[in-house]
């Protein structure tokens, strides 16, 4: 009894000695692991001096008319970095349905802390399948949201995107606010009398910038229809912050469908851009009528910044006589010729509609570059009319073209009655004449 006695109490000498080795080691791991956290850390922010790091992205997305159905038909998220690596989240509705006019959320943790500035863009990947039965999903919004070391705040937004065959893909670019610069555009879109059909008939929009770089958005108005008579604000997230001065011309562009099929037109009532970013919110361009058809389906609308004592504008003031001008394919274009040969053409300054018998019309051209008067040296009418006994004939009652700019509002030239027809549809104004 007294040997068992003996060995009992060393085993439980030795069970404590063990246990206070096992602490003793925990404690040591413990503190070995949160050193190494924080080399980490300091290492993180010797290479990030400003210590704000990203480490998570958290998606606010509410479904609108038309719900995501699930099951096989799933939402799949790609987070790009600039330095071209890709964090794929796949099925993050993780095979449920997302309810028509529900608000969902989830959360995506990036794989290692990164700056704002590394965050090129997300994606969002809704494939459909195609066939019958496809199933098509109406986003109706979505909002990201970066927080880590000494970040909280939304890092990009999108409206309403509809989901389907055709498109299956939404980029939201993350481009971060630069004081005095433009991250965004917004749009501000009226619709007239022949809407903006959608599905596969949708609005492209190119971006000029300063030095010959563009970007491309396709399908500004998400798949969706423009009813006639609507108002539409669209914002855009620029590719990388500029100054205003450095967009230089947005060219729209609609597809009206293949010749010899059932076309779809447009009439686009006016348009306003507007540059947003960081203290900065600046309207930038506008434009009046203009009517998107298969043979007239681009419109380019120049942006020049105003010059003091220089012309950016020209602004015609054009009386319709007895004659009206019929429009669609019967159009005024406008040649204007700049002192040492170069010339800018505006295309279709009616339009595509009618300028009736009697009537006045006011169109404004915006110059590529903002010029001395003495150097507009002429402007020439020219009408697009057919021959025959359909083609359209034009009486013009009068034109006053007029300089306008910082300080500027002049009328360079001016001219009476002129009649426009098949043979004789061009017409020379020079200064002096």
């Amino acid at each position: 009894m007294n040997r068992n006695h003996k060995l009992k109490v060393r085993f439980t000498s030795d069970l404590v000695s063990c246990s206070r080795l096992a602490l003793l080691l925990l404690l040591i791991f413990s503190l070995f692991s949160s050193a190494l956290a924080q080399e980490r850390g300091r290492q993180e922010k010797q290479r990030h001096p400003g210590g704000v790091l990203v480490r998570m992205l958290s998606f606010t997305v509410r479904t609108s008319d038309d719900d995501l159905r699930g099951g096989n038909d799933n939402l799949n998220v790609g987070i790009n970095f600039r330095d071209r690596n890709l964090q794929f989240k796949p099925n993050v509705n993780r095979g449920r349905s997302w309810g028509e006019n529900s608000t969902q959320t989830f959360d995506i943790s990036l794989q290692q802390p990164v700056p704002l500035s590394e965050i090129d863009s997300i994606d969002f990947k809704k494939p459909t399948g195609g066939g019958y039965g496809t199933d098509e999903w109406h986003m109706q919004s979505v909002s990201i949201r970066a927080t880590g070391d000494g970040i909280d705040k939304v890092i990009g937004t999108h409206g309403l995107m509809i989901f389907n065959r055709t498109h299956e893909d939404l980029r939201i670019l993350v481009t971060p606010a630069v004081a005095g610069k433009a991250n965004k555009l917004e749009l501000t879109i009226k619709t007239g009398g022949d809407d903006l059909h959608g599905g596969g008939f949708n609005l492209d929009l190119t971006i000029h910038f300063r030095g010959g770089d563009t970007q491309l958005v396709r399908n500004v108005n998400a798949g969706q229809g423009w009813a006639n008579d609507s108002t539409h604000v669209k914002t855009i997230t620029l590719d990388h912050a500029v100054a205003p001065a450095d967009i230089v011309r947005l060219d729209l562009r609609k597809f009206g469908g293949m010749l010899g099929e059932f076309p779809d037109n447009w009439d686009m009532d006016s348009i306003s851009v507007r540059a947003i970013g960081q203290d900065l919110e600046k309207l930038i361009a506008r434009h009046g009528f203009f009517r998107f058809t298969q043979s007239e389906g681009a419109l380019s609308i120049p942006i020049t910044q105003a010059v003091a004592g220089k012309a950016s504008k020209l602004e015609l003031t054009i009386q319709t006589g007895g004659d009206d001008l019929r429009g669609d394919n019967d159009n005024l274009n406008i040649i204007v010729h700049f002192r040492g040969g170069g010339t800018q053409h505006a295309q279709n300054v009616n339009g595509g509609i009618a300028w009736g018998n009697n009537s006045m019309h006011i169109k404004s051209i915006t110059l590529n570059q903002a010029m001395d008067l003495s150097d507009i040296v002429e402007v020439d009418l020219q009408t697009t009319f057919g021959g025959g006994s359909g083609g359209d004939n034009w009486d013009m009652d009068s034109i006053i073209v007029k300089a306008l700019g910082e300080g500027v509002n002049e009328v360079l030239f001016r001219h009476g009655a002129r009649r426009f027809t098949h043979d004789n549809g061009f017409f020379v104004l020079r200064r002096g004449h």
